[in-house]
């Protein structure tokens, strides 16, 4: 090829390269313009647009608000829960502090410690634990009329040890029940009231299950 030949052939390759660069800047102006773009067969690509009319707007609009809305309810809830626990828990802190309060109070008093106290809770439960609170207080007050009895050893743990006496102490009820610490609150309660110095049987000294005795009868105990 002459030098003739190649400046043509090279005015034709850049003539092409041109109308190239032309054709790509017009189908980039086309989509810019929104005109439906052609495939290279010719024909028209669809371009869909999803358009929301008033009322799906406003259907996603509330739905948005109900949601906020059922949020900032379970929170409210939630926040009301927390303050109600709150508040129960205090109480109940409060009540046991009050009780612990008073019993420690009439052990002072009466001169009981709160070993012997958790010793005659313990006595109560295994030989009345079943029967009616007045029924608990009865042992109870057995016991401490033995103990205010010259008769008898002058302390909680010596009356309720004493050889022969109680018989949860003989079968080692007793001791288990100390062990686990499995006293129901009214034995505790009725142990510290028969400290206290109740009497609902007087000054009697024993007490057995019914059997035909005579004396006075509390559930399924005479006390006599």
């Amino acid at each position: 090829m002459d030098t003739k030949g190649r400046r043509l052939w090279k005015h034709a390759a850049g003539m092409f390269t041109g109308m190239l660069f032309l054709g790509m800047a017009c189908e980039t102006t086309v989509f810019a313009n929104g005109v439906i773009p052609t495939d290279t067969s010719g024909q028209a690509v669809q371009v869909e647009t999803v358009q929301l009319d008033a009322a799906q707007e406003e259907t996603i609009q509330n739905a948005a608000q109900a949601q906020a809305a059922a949020a900032q309810e379970a929170a409210a809830a939630a926040q009301q829960a927390a303050a109600e626990a709150a508040a129960k828990a205090a109480q109940e802190a409060a009540e046991a502090a009050a009780q612990t309060a008073m019993v420690n109070t009439i052990l002072a008093q009466e001169g009981v410690s709160r070993q012997e106290y958790d010793l005659l809770a313990a006595l109560i439960q295994c030989e009345a634990g079943g029967e009616s609170y007045i029924g608990q207080v009865a042992v109870g007050n057995v016991v401490m009329n033995r103990v205010e009895s010259p008769n008898h050893p002058d302390t909680i743990s010596e009356v309720i040890y004493a050889a022969g006496q109680f018989s949860p102490v003989r079968n080692g009820s007793l001791n288990r029940t100390l062990s686990s610490g499995n006293v129901s609150a009214s034995c505790r309660q009725a142990a510290l009231e028969a400290i206290a110095g109740s009497e609902p049987v007087g000054d009697k000294l024993y007490f057995r299950r019914v059997n035909g005795r005579s004396g006075q009868v509390i559930g399924n105990h005479v006390f006599y």
